[in-house]
């Protein structure tokens, strides 16, 4: 344009380039939609079925690998870390990949214009490449730090917005103190993440605008010697400029390569998770009996259950007694699979329990325990996870054979949103709706683990009432430290440090004058 149209007068040149200028800017356009919304839609749907491959990875884990795990870190994985992907994934597919091409296109526009002042700034790239190496593993730490922190920060906010009543009684002073530590690690890593970032880009620009003056210096000495127009020069200059620029977000594409690195890596620790397998035999109820064969359990070197050997009947009522922590709630879990690992048999009917398919055993078994889990939603939707086609009909009756009166003070009643982890009801009616889950799942085998707990003795009476009449032909396993509810129970086993000591009907455990003895005569005389 300089040589040709300002020098040279050529009017033809003057409307090719300007229509050339118009074919660019429409290009441009194309490029601008793809930038603004095709790759962004294309990072979202990753993002989404990431999303979705976690959490069904989480729920199909083993639950061991679950429990072992930091709750904030599960969470933070799920939230910070996706978005730290997400802000990566739109810097490399927007800077990276769309500056790569114009490096690309202007590497040959810079060799084509003047070979020679090409072959000046390859000088620059090995530094370009060393500051890369040097400050991208400086980031990578730090990016990982961050994460790991942020982590150690949603485990902690998590814990005490649960714990936040108990937590008023005590001397919150402490707990300010710890945040102020694990809110200063939040800042800390954050912080020398985004210096060293800043470094870098700016180590980056001072070498390539050295670079820049250098080739002014000796493009401008050919200029005055002849050697090239100064429409060359100045296209080169140009290209040169456009290069500059498009290196700069190449690498800084690169950096975020290595940044992004530790937060896949945290991701895959969930796309990873040991899943179980649902295969076997379908199990399609109990016909005979349910029997433990030298049964031993060990959890991290210490022995949970020591040569278990009892037999369940199909329908009988047995209640499970003994100490806490003497492996009372483990026996009962190694039905459903929430406990692996075991060592001896467990035969259901004729087949041993690792030999069915989990969610058919899942699907006949129910579980009513101490701990209830209330989502913050509807009422509605909270007892639907039992039976997800039931009616509002069949609803109000598992309520009220649940004893679930506090229905009525609801201002709207089944749709009534119970708040976080059930924030609007007591102990009492959170277990009363898990209580009134079960009625609506109608389980084959019945496991009460403590399930009566927050209730008082009236309501307790009633519904453990309610659940022999409509348990009568089921297999109910119960454990409980209320041993006056236990009049259901057909069998009594007495549980001591892993072991079954005593076993037998109410009658002769009174009788033999035991561990069960004495523990029905303390709860007699409290």
């Amino acid at each position: 344009m300089i040589d040709k149209v300002f020098i040279e007068k050529d009017i033809n040149k003057l409307k090719l380039i300007i229509f050339l200028l118009i074919i660019v800017v429409l290009f441009r356009q194309i490029g601008l939609f793809l930038k603004g919304f095709a790759f962004p839609y294309a990072s979202f749907k990753l993002l989404y079925e990431l999303r979705e491959d976690m959490f069904n990875k989480i729920l199909n884990a083993m639950p061991y690998e679950i429990q072992k795990r930091n709750l904030g870190d599960i969470i933070s994985k799920l939230t910070n870390d996706l978005n730290s992907l997400k802000d990566s994934l739109y810097k490399l597919g927007v800077d990276f990949l769309s500056q790569f091409f114009v490096v690309i296109f202007m590497v040959g526009v810079l060799i084509y214009l003047d070979w020679k002042l090409f072959l000046a700034i390859i000088i620059a790239f090995p530094i370009f490449t060393l500051s890369l190496s040097f400050f991208g593993k400086i980031r990578q730490k730090y990016s990982k730090r961050f994460q790991e922190s942020m982590a150690d920060y949603t485990q902690f906010i998590s814990q005490t917005v649960q714990g936040f009543e108990i937590l008023k009684l005590f001397n919150i002073s402490f707990l300010k103190d710890k945040f102020k530590n694990v809110n200063k690690k939040v800042f800390k890593n954050q912080s020398k993440s985004t210096l060293f970032d800043v470094v870098y880009l700016s180590s980056v620009e001072v070498i390539a605008y050295s670079m820049v003056a250098f080739i002014i210096l000796y493009g401008g000495y050919r200029i005055i010697k002849g050697e090239i127009t100064t429409g060359q020069f100045f296209a080169f200059l140009g290209a040169l400029l456009l290069l500059v620029n498009s290196i700069q977000f190449v690498y800084r594409g690169l950096l975020h390569i290595k940044i992004v690195q530790p937060v896949i890596r945290r991701i895959q620790d969930i796309l990873n998770l040991p899943q179980e397998e649902d295969k076997g035999i379908e199990f399609t109820g109990l016909k005979d009996k349910i029997t433990y064969k030298n049964v031993n359990l060990e959890i991290d070197g210490n022995k949970i259950l020591k040569n278990i050997n009892l037999t369940i009947k199909n329908g009988e009522k047995l209640a499970i007694v003994g100490l806490t922590g003497s492996g009372k709630s483990t026996l009962v879990k190694l039905l459903p699979a929430l406990v692996k690992g075991y060592t001896g048999e467990i035969f259901i009917d004729n087949h041993e329990l690792r030999e069915y398919k989990l969610s058919s055993i899942r699907k006949h078994i129910g579980m009513i325990s101490q701990e209830v889990f209330i989502f913050n939603d509807t009422l509605r939707n909270n007892l639907l996870i039992a039976k997800p086609d039931a009616t509002d009909e069949e609803l109000l009756l598992a309520l009220k054979k649940a004893k679930a009166d506090f229905i009525e003070k609801l201002e709207n009643g089944l749709d009534t949103v119970l708040g976080e982890k059930g924030s609007r009801l007591s102990g009492g009616e959170k277990q009363r709706i898990s209580i009134a889950r079960i009625f609506l799942k109608n389980p084959e085998i019945l496991i009460i683990d403590e399930g009566t707990s927050a209730l008082d003795v009236e309501t307790e009476e009633y519904i453990m009432e309610e659940i022999k009449n409509h348990f009568k032909d089921k297999t109910i396993l119960m454990i409980t430290h209320r041993l006056s509810i236990i009049d259901i129970a057909d069998k009594i086993v007495v549980i001591e440090n892993g072991k079954i000591i005593e076993e037998g009907s109410f009658d002769k455990l009174i009788e033999r004058k035991g561990t069960f003895y004495r523990f029905y005569t303390l709860s007699q005389n409290g």
